[in-house]
């Protein structure tokens, strides 16, 4: 109905969840939350970068980490497969954003 050049997202937590977004058409996924976040209440127990990983593991679409991501925990998503990461409160929670910004995408290699 999108057509094929939409981007549709999907958020997962696990492999299986994530196949099944994949197999209904999600051209990437959000995955976490990876870290505790404050952005959202009732979410489930983080899932780290081994979460992460397995999930990677099991798609062949971009995974986006989601989740309490800040600059300091960047690699290690990006070493466990992330395509890249979503923030909020690593940027509107900082004292300085901008610079928060700035070290983000240093981390990210931008």
């Amino acid at each position: 109905m999108l057509g094929s050049t939409a981007v549709l997202g999907a958020t997962a937590r696990d492999p299986g969840t994530a196949a099944e977004a994949v197999a209904a058409g999600a051209s990437y996924l959000g995955v976490g939350p990876c870290h505790p976040t404050a952005t959202k209440e009732g979410l489930p127990a983080p899932i780290g970068p081994a979460g992460v990983r397995a999930v990677v593991d099991a798609v062949d679409v971009p995974v986006v980490a989601i989740g309490g991501v800040t600059a300091a925990e960047v690699p290690a998503l990006r070493a466990a497969g992330a395509y890249g990461v979503a923030v909020v409160g690593a940027i509107s929670g900082a004292a300085d954003p901008a610079r928060a910004t700035a070290e983000l995408l240093g981390a990210l290699g931008c």
